[in-house]
């Protein structure tokens, strides 16, 4: 299948598993998985779905394994680390090779909509950016995952946004970096003031309409996927031509076509995906676009700043004083986190003694460091033999894991 994904006719409506809960699509591929809730600091209750094992592994098994933390972009879920078979998503990829895979949810989505006090019927829900998920989802997640399986740290992959908040935290959290081993940053993302396609219409040219929506109207949700979403997706994508609305939308958003996207699984990416954020937090995106900074949320009127920083503009993040070891992979057909913002902003930025390695990948849209065929081979393989090297400097050997992760690139 690996080089024929656009030979496959296209099924955008058919394939059971775009109706189906991340857990219910990880259970029909015969994984174990486990849902576990965390409350953060000021209230949200996110949930974080759990592969303990593989699918030939017993449960029992007393061998010990590598955490690894898989944290998706802007508007996604859980879900976008199983969207394809087991041999090309991370997740499975992931379990199958020995880890104890755990994937977060953001503030807002899906399947982090609970909060202490407030309904997501109230607008005070969506009172939050990035900077909140960086600030508070984080370290709960995180914190909560070392909890429960009483370990002092674990392995971070992160996506686009996912990548955003790590760099946010970690430059603020002296202590994280201390429980983050080894940060991956795929497709990573610091600032986008280069960015192309609709996100630049976004930044450019929606900027002030989503600035005159917030003020007058307040926070509301952003693009949930409910049934509205959903209806619009099956209509869209029922469309029969040779290049489906669905398609170009997706390109639109995250590169040109590399031919690496199993277009058969449209359908299930985009039942899952967008899954919800809230209008502050596209406005503080738009505003990242327009100014090329990464820094917090802007209030607009140095007053409103001044209240909540103490400043009459937004503070800047300072990603240099990060001090966790970390690996990017990055591609100029990226046009979400281009290669100019990475090379101008994180390149120039990050410390170079943590910085180990910077992987330019050939022909990776957005989407491709998710659902691409050479993902399995160029990133999550090489993730795997990285840190089960690192993991049995002190926990022992890993030679069976390793010769699996050598069979598994062989077949890819």
């Amino acid at each position: 299948m690996r080089g024929n994904c656009n030979s496959l006719r296209p099924n955008y409506l058919g394939d059971v598993e775009a109706h189906m809960t991340v857990p219910e699509i990880i259970n029909r591929w015969g994984y174990p998985v486990e849902t576990h809730t965390v409350t953060t600091e000021d209230g949200y209750i996110l949930v974080m779905h759990r592969i303990p094992h593989g699918q030939k592994e017993s449960r029992n098994s007393s061998v010990s394994k590598p955490i690894i933390f898989l944290q998706h972009g802007l508007l996604c879920t859980s879900s976008v680390w199983i969207m394809n078979q087991p041999h090309q998503s991370a997740a499975f990829i992931f379990a199958d090779l020995g880890f104890d895979v755990w994937m977060g949810n953001n503030r807002g989505n899906t399947y982090s909509r609970k909060h202490l006090k407030y309904s997501a019927r109230n607008r005070q829900y969506w009172h939050f950016t990035w900077s909140e998920m960086a600030k508070y989802d984080m370290l709960a997640m995180i914190n909560g995952v070392l909890k429960w399986t009483n370990r002092s740290h674990l392995y971070y992959v992160g996506h686009s946004q996912g990548t955003l908040t790590m760099f946010t935290k970690l430059s603020e959290d002296e202590h994280l970096n201390k429980k983050v081993k080894i940060f991956f940053a795929l497709a990573p993302v610091g600032t986008i003031a280069h960015v192309k396609g609709l996100f630049s219409v976004l930044g450019n040219s929606m900027y002030r309409q989503f600035q005159i929506f917030s003020l007058l109207f307040g926070d509301t949700e952003f693009l949930p996927n409910n049934f509205i979403t959903r209806l619009i997706t099956k209509f869209i994508c029922g469309i029969a031509s040779k290049k489906p609305l669905c398609e170009n939308f997706i390109f639109m958003l995250s590169g040109p076509d590399s031919h690496q996207l199993n277009k058969s699984r449209i359908g299930v990416y985009l039942s899952h995906n967008p899954a919800g954020t809230s209008t502050r937090n596209m406005w503080h995106i738009a505003q990242m676009v327009r100014h090329g900074k990464h820094s917090a949320f802007d209030y607009i009127f140095p007053a409103l700043n001044k209240k909540f920083y103490g400043t009459s503009e937004p503070p800047t993040y300072n990603i240099s004083t990060i001090t966790t070891e970390m690996h990017l992979y990055y591609s100029d057909e990226d046009w979400i986190s281009t290669g100019t913002d990475v090379r101008n902003y994180l390149l120039t930025n990050l410390p170079s003694a943590y910085l180990k390695s910077v992987n330019k990948l050939k022909d990776f849209n957005h989407n491709d460091f998710l659902w691409g065929w050479r993902a399995p081979k160029e990133i999550y393989l090489p993730i795997a033999k990285q840190i089960w090297s690192d993991y049995s400097k002190n926990n022992g050997t890993a030679e069976e894991n390793c010769n699996k992760i050598v069979q598994l690139t062989d077949n890819h």
